[in-house]
């Protein structure tokens, strides 16, 4: 019997892609020359399920050092490269080989229970994402291969476990999980592990439920025995000695951690920068590791006694019998210290040799991303956010706060800016995402924002035919548009997902083209992330950090003469030169002070910015202030938003914020 005889019932494609989710210069190796060469079925999920025809350059480097056991890996690669589906495709290809040998040594199929990887993310989206990719990638394998999500939010961690008891056995399951959720399984698995109990010494006061005493079982038992012949005490010693071989044998029945046949335990740690950022996210993963796997040296010994804790990973049982590899993935790995030490450190102990595979310039991968920066007067900061949204109003776009008080003043100015009569904002689709949020809100939220259909396919219509219009009502754009019929400017079909940070790491978006910085990142390392989340896959994407700024004496003695004096549109008339002069920026970097022009210099060396240029718009600053001053509500965050905006996140040392409080408040229209 060879493997391909072992087939389980496959996921069949319903669907052909119409837009590609990626640019063709960004696939740079055919998967039939990547070394080592990839199984069969490994190329049939990978053209079939995700449409790739070749691989990406991280995808190629990170194959060719991670696909055979006994090696670990830390991968950087920019944002939206290929990356999950790097380190993913190694992890199959060392399950199917591994049930190939098996079923070649046995005759029969790897037929268990076991947990064979985990892959940590540091988010539940994430791990979401994750999940999803690794079971579209395994539903085409020959072998049962699973992906189980443990997110502690969809399903608790008992629930999980106890599916994993009750699925049909196969080559193994890969958990995907949070650190936190970890701790919450390996607790859980730890609880409901089999044991065997020595017999307990009972008082002969206590009786069975029929009465007899319980010390009158075994003299019963032996009265019973001696009563038999010769065969059937042979028969009935014979059963009793098979059911004892078969307790102590390992059936493959138990749901335990265990690499799969002769391959290695795999643990995958997924941005892994964040995670090592985090106390407390750090801790789990370090003493998992410590933990469960066969180590040559005791590894975090010395690191527990210096920090003086420990976390409930550990389990009751000293053996640590897990051979294990792990893998170290993130757009910004390097610049963390503490996971190139740890990773050198554990794969020594390991003795799993550790490869580097860095991929940081754009001459290593294809990227059609603008990074583009707007420095604008404080009072024409909310004015022109809404207005670079409403030229594309078609689109999907990201926004990112630093603060989930700022994110909430901008939500509920939103919604109200849309149901004016006047209707500032063309987009009424606003999702939100941010900490603190209830998980299955914030899940429920991003996947109606992921599945929000921007585009109107070509030829759909609503079953009604379009009147013929007159050649008077076609030269007359406000008709054709239908703003002189309805009386107000038709909604855009796109949408707006507000998010902290939280959104930033590894979520994969294909169709969203638009990224801005309501407040500017803390940190580079934020910056990369954000700017991540369009432009993947080498497609086309566009990054806006609008500075918001007063200008100097001197770029004021520059501006074109305006008359004030008038107020019956509540603006500025020009009367001296054109309105698009007017509108043109009069500010510089020459008005910035320099630790904010040291600001933009360390973003720019990360990723290269440029200076954006924007058009004329229609004056709606006092239209909005009115907006922000008239309701109490609104007004109240915009108070809560600007004092929050002063404030430099705590996790973060020595980090100023852009704004100061005259700024923030000019910049939210509260002046």
């Amino acid at each position: 019997m060879s493997s391909s005889d072992i087939a389980v019932k496959r996921i069949r494609r319903q669907w052909e892609p119409e837009d590609k989710a990626w640019h063709d210069e960004a696939l740079q190796l055919p998967w039939e020359e990547v070394s080592p060469p990839l199984h069969s079925t490994t190329l049939f999920a990978l053209r079939n399920v995700f449409f790739f025809s070749h691989a990406t350059a991280v995808q190629a480097r990170t194959i060719s050092v991670f696909c055979s056991s006994g090696n670990s890996t830390i991968v950087e690669a920019p944002t939206g490269s290929g990356k999950t589906l790097a380190v993913l495709i190694p992890l199959m290809e060392r399950t199917v080989r591994a049930c190939d040998a098996f079923v070649a040594a046995h005759n029969f199929p790897l037929l268990r229970r076991d947990i064979i990887g985990i892959v940590l993310a540091p988010s539940r989206v994430l791990a979401e994402q994750t999940f999803v990719v690794g079971r579209n990638l395994a539903a085409r394998l020959p072998h049962t291969i699973r992906f189980a999500l443990c997110d502690g939010a969809v399903q608790s961690a008992d629930v999980v476990l106890k599916s994993l008891k009750a699925a049909a056995r196969g080559a193994g399951t890969f958990l995907v999980t949070t650190p936190r959720d970890l701790v919450d399984f390996i607790a859980a698995l730890n609880t409901k592990r089999p044991t065997e109990h020595p017999p307990v010494a009972r008082s002969d006061a206590e009786t069975s439920e029929g009465g007899r005493s319980v010390h009158n079982e075994p003299d019963e038992r032996e009265e019973l025995l001696a009563a038999q012949d010769e065969e059937t005490l042979r028969r009935y010693y014979e059963k009793r000695g098979r059911r004892k071989d078969t307790s102590e044998k390992d059936t493959g029945h138990n749901v335990q951690l265990r690499g799969c046949h002769n391959e290695r335990f795999v643990l995958v740690v997924d941005e892994a920068d964040l995670v090592f950022h985090s106390v407390e996210m750090r801790g789990i993963v370090t003493e998992f590791v410590a933990t469960h796997a066969y180590l040559q040296q005791p590894l975090d010994k010395r690191l527990k006694e210096e920090r003086g804790e420990s976390t409930s990973t550990s389990t009751n049982s000293s053996e640590k019998t897990l051979s294990m590899d792990l893998s170290f993935v993130g757009a910004t790995v390097s610049t963390s210290t503490e996971v190139q030490t740890y990773a050198e450190r554990a794969c020594a102990a390991l003795q799993s040799k550790l490869h580097k595979v860095v991929l940081n310039s754009n001459e290593d991968f294809v990227t059609q991303l603008q990074n583009r920066y707007l420095l604008c007067e404080a009072h024409d900061f909310l004015p022109i956010l809404i207005q670079l949204m409403n030229l594309h109003s078609s689109k999907k776009h990201f926004i990112f706060f630093n603060s989930p008080r700022t994110l909430r003043f901008v939500e509920k100015l939103f919604s109200r800016l849309v149901e004016s009569h006047q209707m500032l904002l063309c987009i009424n689709h606003v999702f939100v995402m941010y900490e603190g949020m209830n998980e299955r809100t914030r899940l429920d939220q991003y996947n109606a924002f992921l599945n929000h259909k921007a585009e109107v396919k070509a030829g759909a219509t609503d079953g009604k035919k379009a009147a013929l219009l007159s050649a008077t009502e076609k030269k007359n754009q406000f008709y054709t548009s239908g703003w002189k019929r309805e009386g107000r400017q038709p909604g855009g079909r796109g949408a707006i997902l507000l998010c902290t940070d939280v959104a930033a790491f590894g979520l994969d978006v294909r169709d969203v083209d638009y990224v801005y910085h309501f407040e500017p990142p803390t940190t580079v390392q934020s910056y990369v992330h954000r700017i991540g989340r369009v432009g993947r896959m080498g497609m086309r994407g566009s990054s806006i950090l609008i500075l918001p700024c007063f200008s100097t004496d001197s770029s004021l003695t520059e501006a074109p003469e305006r008359k004030s004096t008038s107020t019956r549109f509540n603006t500025l008339i020009n009367t001296k030169s054109a309105t698009s002069s007017i509108q043109t920026q009069q500010v510089s970097e020459a008005d910035l002070s320099e630790e904010r022009r040291q600001y933009l210099k360390e973003l720019g060396e990360r990723s290269e910015l440029q200076p954006c240029s924007i058009p004329p718009f229609a004056p709606i600053a006092a239209t909005v202030r009115n907006v922000i001053s008239q309701h109490n509500k609104i007004k109240t965050l915009a108070q809560q938003a600007a004092m929050s905006m002063c404030t430099a996140p705590s996790s973060v040392e020595g980090v100023k914020s852009w704004f100061d409080p005259k700024l923030a408040l000019h910049a939210l229209l509260l002046n």
